[in-house]
C-alpha cells in the first residue's frame, strides 16, 4: 500500500489495517470516552459581580470561537477570577485539558496550553495518561466534527445536549500508537502554521508596499516628477445604464477585498419597484454602506452584463487612469478612514459618489499607476499561491487524519 508521509514529504512507514469484526482495527479498542477521559464542563460566574471577573484566569467562551481548532489555545477573550470559581459551576482546568463547543461554533475544539476555566458551553475532557494521549484525543475529536455539525439541533444556535456525550464512543489504539499519530498529524498543523505566517507576513508586506507606493512615498525604479493633484471626478463617473423592462434573472454580488463575486440569483419577482443597471466589466464597483469595510471590486468578465442597484454603484474609469490602480487606491486601510469623514445618514452610514467626486489627491500618470499595480497584482497573486498550498495541505491533511484516526492506515511504531 506504499507511505504516509508528512507535511515535509518524509515517509513514515505505515501498513494497511486489518479490521476486526464489527470494524474495530486489529490491537485496538472501542471504549467509552469517559473510561478513558474525565469529562466535564464549565459555567459563567455572575457577569453582575466585578470580582468575579477580570482576576487573571483564562476563561474559554464563545468569544473565543476563532481561536479554536489551532490545536492550542493560548489567549481568551475574558478572564475570571479565582472567586468567581468559588461561587459558580466553573472549574479550574489543568493544562492539557481538552475542550470542545457544543453550541454556536459545534464541533469546533482545542487543547488547554495553560489552566485555563471554559463556559457552560464546552464539554472538557482531561486524559487518562495511562490510556489516552490528549493530542490524539484532540485530534479524534477533529475528525468528528462533522457528525457533531450534524446531530445539533435548534433553530437559532444548535446544540448537542449532554446525553450525547455520555453515550459517546472513542475508537482507541494502544497508547505508543496514540503518541506517533498525534506526532504525525502535528507536523502537518506545524507546516500549516508555518504557510499561515507565510501568509500573513506577506499580507503585510503588501499593505505597507501599497500604502507607500499608491501615495508616493515610494517610487519604482524609472519613475520621477511632481505628481498631479486630481479629483475624482475626472477619473471616474457613474454609469446608468438602465436594465430593461423585463429583467428576467439578476445577480446580487458579494463584494470585498479580492473583487466581485455571485452571492446567489433571483427572479425578477422580487425587484419590486427598485430601479436597476447594468453592469460591464471593468467598471468599478463598490457598496454605498460598506465600502469602508471593503466592500469594493472591479467586475469580473464572468459578470459582465449582470443587474445592480443604486446600492452598489459602478463606475467607468477615465482612459488616462488604470482600473487596478483605482481599486488598489480605494482599497487602502488609511483610505477608509477618508471614505468615514464624507460618509452621510444616521445609523447605517453611506458613502454617495458626489462626495467621492469631491475628493481630492495626487495621481501618477497613466504609466507609473500601471507599474505599481503590476507590482500589488504579483504581490497578489503570491499571496493567492499560498493561500492554495494550504487548501492543498489542509486537504491532504484531512484525508490522512481519517485514515490514521479509523486504522485504515496503521503507523509502524518503534519498539
Amino acid at each position: 500500500m506504499g507511505v504516509v508521509r508528512d507535511a515535509e514529504g518524509g515517509k513514515l512507514m505505515a501498513e494497511e489495517g486489518k479490521q476486526k469484526a464489527g470494524g474495530v482495527p486489529e490491537g485496538w479498542r472501542e471504549v467509552p470516552i469517559d473510561a478513558v477521559a474525565k469529562r466535564g464542563s464549565g459555567h459563567t460566574p455572575n457577569k453582575g459581580n466585578p470580582d468575579y471577573w477580570n482576576g487573571g484566569i483564562k476563561w474559554v467562551s464563545l468569544a473565543d470561537s476563532s481561536k479554536l481548532d489551532n490545536r492550542y489555545i493560548t489567549e481568551t477573550d475574558k478572564e475570571i477570577s479565582l472567586l468567581g470559581i468559588k461561587n459558580s459551576s466553573a472549574v479550574l482546568l489543568t493544562k492539557g485539558t481538552v475542550v470542545l463547543s457544543r453550541d454556536a461554533g459545534v464541533g469546533k475544539s482545542a487543547i488547554l496550553a495553560e489552566e485555563m476555566a471554559v463556559s457552560q458551553h464546552f464539554m472538557t475532557w482531561t486524559a487518562d495518561e495511562k490510556n489516552t494521549h490528549n493530542i490524539f484525543l484532540y485530534y479524534w475529536l477533529q475528525n468528528k466534527k462533522p457528525e457533531f455539525e450534524a446531530i445539533a439541533t435548534g433553530s437559532t444556535i444548535k446544540t448537542i445536549g449532554l446525553p450525547y456525550f455520555k453515550k459517546l464512543n472513542i475508537l482507541l489504539p494502544p497508547l505508543p500508537e496514540q503518541r506517533k499519530i498525534a506526532a504525525i498529524l502535528s507536523t502537518w498543523d506545524d507546516s500549516l502554521a508555518t504557510l499561515t505566517d507565510l501568509i500573513a507576513a506577506k499580507r503585510q508586506q503588501k499593505r505597507g508596499l501599497a500604502e507607500a507606493l499608491l501615495t508616493g512615498q515610494k517610487r519604482l525604479p524609472g519613475f520621477e516628477g511632481e505628481w498631479e493633484e486630481t479629483r475624482f471626478s475626472s477619473v471616474m463617473q457613474e454609469s446608468r445604464i438602465s436594465a430593461p423592462d423585463e429583467l428576467g434573472k439578476r445577480l446580487t454580488v458579494s463584494l470585498h477585498l479580492k473583487g466581485v463575486s455571485v452571492r446567489e440569483e433571483r427572479d425578477s419577482s422580487e425587484a419590486g419597484k427598485t430601479i436597476y443597471y447594468r453592469r460591464k466589466t471593468g467598471q468599478f464597483i463598490y457598496g454605498k454602506q460598506n465600502i469602508f469595510r471593503g466592500s469594493l471590486g472591479l467586475v469580473p468578465q464572468e459578470l459582465d452584463g449582470y443587474l445592480s442597484s443604486q446600492d452598489l454603484p459602478a463606475f467607468d474609469i477615465a482612459p488616462e487612469y488604470d482600473p487596478a490602480f483605482v481599486f488598489a487606491f480605494f482599497a487602502r486601510p488609511k483610505f477608509y478612514e477618508e471614505l468615514e469623514k464624507i460618509a452621510t445618514g444616521t445609523g447605517s452610514k453611506r458613502v454617495h459618489p458626489e462626495a467621492i467626486y469631491r475628493l481630492s489627491h495626487p495621481l501618477p500618470p497613466l504609466p507609473e499607476q500601471q507599474a505599481i499595480a503590476s507590482v500589488l497584482s504579483t504581490l497578489d497573486s503570491e499571496i493567492a499561491s499560498l493561500e492554495s498550498l494550504k487548501a492543498k495541505v489542509q486537504e491532504q491533511k484531512r484525508g490522512l487524519m481519517d485514515e490514521l484516526l479509523t486504522g485504515r492506515v496503521r503507523v509502524k511504531v518503534d519498539e
